[in-house]
């Protein structure tokens, strides 16, 4: 099947960034290979999809929840991701003192696949199977005042100084499966992969993941973090999508339904 996606070169360079921190190795060649600034766009895991449907995209990087929401006809790019395990400090879930049970939990700038891993964490290790999810924008201090547990995920906790106890999200994955947890996959529709664009997303996360100290000096030029901190960030995370990272989707992907927080079990399907 024939694409506009493919009849010029600006086009099929479009590749859909997010803009975490964590996520800077997959893109270390990206920016700079074809001399073009359309290469990498970033957005919202939404723009993106609907940019990917409307031709403007190669390919996106999104959470796992945005691709299990919008799986049909799309397959994984093959080895590219993001997980973390253990202690990540990727995804905390800030408690009240003295609570006995959790009941609600305040989310500010966090995206929907953290809510939900938070969740199925809930339910699984702490009896709290269907907290209320109540948006909060502010201070942990502000979200907990609005509901039992604030949910903080990703470049947030870099700076974040908050004297409340808290469950490492990840960690506690990481003990009820014994996967890592993936947080960032990237995708295309089955009619529009290319070896060539795997390739080239493959050789960028590969460069990138081989030179971290590089990516944290990049970064901490464009921002008031220093190098070593986020060179300590960037390294609690892997780069790639092998085997257990496919098979913790896949659980990620039943237990999500099993907890009524998606409407089917999406297959997971990587292009050939």
């Amino acid at each position: 099947m024939s694409s506009p996606l493919h009849t010029g070169p600006a086009a099929g360079r479009r590749i859909g960034a997010l803009r975490d921190l964590y996520t800077r190795p997959l893109y270390h060649t990206l920016q700079s290979s074809s001399g073009s600034p359309e290469e990498l766009l970033f957005d919202t895991p939404s723009a993106h999809l609907d940019a990917l449907m409307s031709n403007e995209r190669a390919a996106v990087f999104v959470p796992p929840v945005d691709f299990a929401q919008n799986s049909s006809g799309m397959v994984l790019i093959p080895k590219v991701g993001v997980s973390s395990s253990g202690h990540s400090n990727a995804v905390r879930l800030y408690l009240r003192r003295n609570l006995p049970v959790i009941r609600s939990i305040a989310v500010g700038a966090v995206s929907a696949t953290d809510v939900v891993l938070a969740r199925i964490v809930l339910g699984e290790k702490y009896d709290a199977e269907q907290p209320t999810v109540v948006p909060v924008q502010g201070t942990v201090e502000e979200m907990l005042s609005k509901a039992d547990c604030a949910l903080v995920a990703g470049d947030a906790l870099l700076t974040l100084a908050a004297d409340h106890p808290f469950i490492d999200i990840v960690d506690e994955w990481s003990d009820i499966t014994e996967l890592p947890f993936v947080h960032t996959v990237a995708i295309t529709r089955s009619d529009l992969y290319t070896a060539e664009t795997a390739e080239r997303l493959l050789a960028s996360m590969d460069a990138g993941r081989a030179a971290l100290p590089s990516v944290a000096n990049a970064v901490a030029a464009e921002t008031s973090l220093s190098a070593d901190l986020l060179q300590n960030y960037l390294s609690h995370f892997s780069y790639g999508l092998d085997d257990e990272s496919l098979a913790s989707l896949d659980e990620f992907f039943r237990m999500a339904f099993y907890y009524g927080m998606l409407g089917d079990v999406p297959e997971i399907e990587t292009g050939r």
